[in-house]
């Protein structure tokens, strides 16, 4: 699923769910067939929960509270049961851990141009000496535009970005090592070292976990 806002885009591959705040303009896409929840939270009850939209670690927890909360409804007793698992899926939302998968996007004409090039094709190895001679900027110059108007590094952005396409490129049905060296890396072992580091498991493991019959070595 695909969550896009002014700010810029949010990726929710399975095992991850995005917070979306009350009344913030958005677009959502699926960019496969998916099956997804929806819970929606009173405005009174949304003090302590995330400002901004965000993709969160769906835990084991998190996900059969989501699971009650739509099999329960609408129609429950505050002082019920029911009510205390409602409260408790409340109280979880800011606990989960926040997943790198949002995409600012800057307004700088310079940084358009090399971002759009770069979701076309993104690699890890090509730098912004490369992508300069795009933007026609200085490689300084970019770097002070990433920071200013994206507020993260190029290097953080690009990675977000290789990470994004990983996952979908494993969902397609991609192999480990077709897609470690479609972005760039220099071999599987250092994709997947990334790929661990930031889903806190191997691609094989991420998989295998959603029930996702492919071959992926």
């Amino acid at each position: 699923m695909r969550v896009v806002t002014d700010e810029g885009s949010w990726i929710t591959p399975p095992g991850q769910a995005c917070w979306i705040p009350s009344e913030a303009n958005h677009l959502v896409t699926f960019t496969q067939s998916s099956e997804f929840r929806t819970v929606s939270i009173r405005p009174d009850l949304l003090s302590a929960l995330p400002k901004k939209c965000c993709v969160i670690k769906l835990s084991p927890l998190l996900k059969e509270l989501i699971l009650s909360a739509v099999k329960i409804g609408w129609d429950y007793e505050l002082e019920s049961h029911e009510a205390r698992i409602m409260q408790l899926l409340i109280e979880r939302i800011p606990l989960e851990e926040e997943m790198p998968f949002f995409l600012p996007e800057g307004h700088d004409p310079r940084l358009k141009r090399i971002t759009s090039a770069m979701h076309e094709n993104v690699r890890i190895d090509y730098t912004l000496e490369y992508w300069s001679k795009v933007a026609g900027a200085s490689p300084r110059t970019l770097a002070r535009l990433f920071n200013i108007d994206m507020g993260m590094s190029f290097s953080t952005w690009r990675q977000q970005l290789c990470l994004i396409r990983a996952v979908e490129m494993l969902l397609e049905g991609q192999s480990i090592t077709n897609t470690a060296f479609t972005l760039g890396y220099s071999s599987a072992g250092n994709f997947t070292s990334m790929f661990t580091q930031a889903m806190s498991k191997s691609p094989t493991a991420y998989l295998k976990e959603w029930n996702i019959n492919k071959e992926i070595l």
